[in-house]
């Protein structure tokens, strides 16, 4: 199910940043689509987290696969009248991104809840390499889709996608124990003991905390992409699919290496350099200007990404109890949607300095996040 989740997703954010650029000119404005697509998860995801620990996670996503095919059918609507009125698209992403906030928790839940404690990031690794895999050829598919049918169709197809995926969690869940033990009291006291319970743990506030600084100048060069494409290395929509689908191979690389690992004892080591070697790949892989290049390199920012991520959502899963599993992740999604900070100041900096120099900028703080880690914390290090 998650499979075509991805795929809706690739094809959705394909489709949004490039016809916003293109309509606008503005990698302001194109970044901004990422931005208020991440921002509601700063008051959602805590409620997606409390919501995937009370409910069966199938009947969640089958929910949320019918909602994003609204939503993007309405996103197809406007595309189809000339992006008219602008504002619209924004409204929109608002919605699909509360609605992402349910989706993580979810998802994770159902994937950990099926296999033992030890084999949890295994599973994390596996579920998110046959994701991430599709999701790369997914990727480039939609640059071609956006080429010859256009970005309404896209959209359109991106949210039938999201149904098929939907019904394929429903029947998924089946015979899977996905509800929380804990049923007493409301959500709002579900999310503020939440919220309180990973404030607490050391290893979970670390986590939580290198999550909001490489979210925001790490995660934030996705929303450059199409003016990387564009501008830096001169290429088209097409182009644009071709440096997503390396990314997306990177991003199998970084699973199935952490999948190698099996049940490695210091995840925690593992995940600060993991962030160095991200901000490096963020810094230099446009930075030549060659397409060619850059296809080599953006494969080892994918890698670092995906690896990061499956990280940092495995030490979560091993230092919560079980029956907060699903609030750990939304905790998480919580930390993550400061990353419209990043969306926005990336995108506001490119239009200033070029995209080339605002991203050496963003990978270093990414490198400087990752050596504080491995000087003060030590707990992390030790995970």
């Amino acid at each position: 199910m998650s499979i075509f989740f991805a795929l809706g997703n690739w094809g959705a954010r394909l489709a949004i940043g490039w016809v916003v650029l293109d309509k606008t000119d503005s990698v302001f404005l194109a970044a901004a689509t990422f931005a208020v697509r991440q921002a509601p998860q700063m008051v959602a995801a805590p409620f997606g987290g409390a919501v995937a620990d009370r409910f069966s996670s199938g009947r969640i996503l089958q929910t949320y696969g019918i909602f994003r095919f609204i939503v993007l059918g309405l996103m197809a609507l406007v595309a189809a009248n000339d992006l008219e009125p602008l504002w619209a698209i924004y409204v929109l992403l608002i919605f699909a991104g509360i609605g992402g906030s349910f989706e993580l928790p979810a998802m994770q839940r159902l994937v950990t809840g099926s296999v033992p404690r030890k084999l949890r990031m295994n599973a994390v690794a596996v579920q998110s390499t046959g994701t991430r895999l599709v999701g790369a050829f997914g990727a480039l598919a939609s640059g071609f889709a956006i080429d010859s049918l256009g970005v309404p169709a896209t959209l359109a197809g991106s949210g039938v996608l999201f149904v098929v995926g939907g019904a394929f969690a429903m029947f998924a869940s089946q015979g899977i124990d996905v509800r929380a033990q804990h049923r007493a009291g409301s959500v709002f006291r579900d999310v503020a003991d939440g919220l309180k319970m990973m404030w607490r743990l050391p290893i979970v506030r670390t986590v939580l905390v290198a999550a909001v600084a490489v979210e925001i100048f790490g995660f934030a060069f996705g929303s450059v992409m199409p003016s990387i494409a564009r501008d830096a290395l001169g290429v088209d929509v097409k182009g644009l699919g071709t440096l997503s689908l390396m990314l997306g191979i990177g991003s199998v690389f970084g699973t199935v290496f952490l999948a190698m690992l099996g049940n490695f004892s210091r995840k925690g080591l593992l995940l600060i350099y993991i962030a160095l070697f991200y901000g490096i790949f963020i810094s230099t892989f446009s930075a030549s200007g060659s397409f060619t290049i850059a296809l080599v390199l953006i494969v080892g920012v994918g890698a670092s990404a995906a690896a990061f991520d499956a990280m940092q959502w495995t030490l979560l899963q091993l230092n919560v109890p079980d029956n907060m599993r699903g609030r750990a992740i939304g905790g998480w999604s919580f930390a993550i949607g400061f990353g419209w900070v990043g969306h926005l100041g990336l995108g506001a900096l490119s239009e200033l300095v070029g995209v080339q120099w605002a991203l050496a900028g963003a990978g270093a703080v990414v490198v400087a996040t990752g050596l504080l880690a491995l000087t003060f914390a030590r707990g992390l290090r030790r995970a």
